[in-house]
């Protein structure tokens, strides 16, 4: 795939685009995000990925707003925590309202559950939010194989997005194969280490051999992996540096370096056993 400009967007199964590199809004206080979304807006970010477990929706939506950017020009995703799994209706609509919208273009299962039939209620009941047009696609994250596989047989739907913990300490391999087979795109959430990039000699090392920052190196790495990527900042100077990405080229030689970081360590939570019971939403 080319890869030539934050313009770039990868297609999803069900035709949609979306932009390979988007603008994560996990950790951002609601109060500042509206100006971090606009800075973002300006150094030319179209995709924005909320939650209402980050608890600032509101803001994004603000932002958004007041960005300059069309709205047909925009792609928001947002997710229902597991905890709002037993009444999926009241969470879809609460993002609705706290964004502001009229549609969500992408809405994620934010975790599996440990409960499947929880699980099947929320996707059941996101199908008929489809149907209405509010919701334009729907994708999951923190699946595994097997929670694909059985998502997928009871609903012949397949998600648009697995969005999963992935970087070059932790590529999820085999899961990233199966999702390609198909046909479902993979976003890479703590796509810099989670934070830990300082630990990591290598990317310094590429940094200075490509006149660009270890950050930069790694989020390159990305997309000529091909994932979908929503690094995050709140500062005016790292979100545009973030999407300085598209004048530089890893060689095949120093990806493979890359790929051999891998050591199976992650920060996520367990997607068999977290019920996300440490979050409620007060609707209001």
């Amino acid at each position: 795939m080319k890869i030539e400009s934050i313009k770039d967007t990868v297609s999803l199964n069900n035709g949609m685009e979306i932009p390979q590199l988007g603008f994560g809004c996990f950790q951002l206080a609601d109060q500042e995000i509206e100006q971090i979304i606009r800075w973002a807006a300006e150094a030319g970010y179209r995709y924005f990925d909320a939650a209402t477990r980050y608890e600032n929706e509101r803001g994004v939506g603000q932002g958004l707003r007041s960005c300059g950017v069309p709205r047909e020009e925009l792609f928001v995703v947002s997710k229902i925590w597991p905890s709002c799994f037993d009444e999926p209706e009241k969470a879809v609509e609460y993002s609705l309202k706290e964004l502001n919208v009229d549609y969500i273009d992408s809405y994620y299962l934010h975790w599996p559950s440990s409960s499947e039939d929880r699980r099947y209620r929320a996707w059941e009941t996101l199908l008929k939010y489809q149907e209405k047009g509010l919701l334009k696609s729907l994708g999951v994250s923190n699946f595994t194989e097997e929670q694909l596989e059985k998502l997928i047989a009871k609903f012949g739907v397949l998600p648009v997005v697995n969005q999963v913990e992935l970087h070059p300490w932790y590529p999820q391999r085999e899961l990233k194969k199966y999702c390609r087979e198909k046909q479902i795109g993979v976003t890479a959430w703590g796509p810099i280490f989670r934070g830990c990039i300082h630990e990591v000699p290598l990317m310094e090392e590429l940094g200075e051999k490509y006149g660009k920052s270890p950050v930069q190196v790694t989020l390159r790495w990305h997309l000529q992996q091909g994932h979908i990527v929503i690094p995050k900042s709140s500062r005016k100077e790292r979100i545009w540096a973030n999407a300085q990405l598209y004048d530089f080229e890893l060689s095949g030689e120093d990806m493979e370096r890359i790929d051999y970081l891998e050591n199976g360590r992650h920060f996520g939570s367990d997607p068999n056993t977290n019920n996300g019971e440490n979050f409620q939403v007060k609707y209001e």
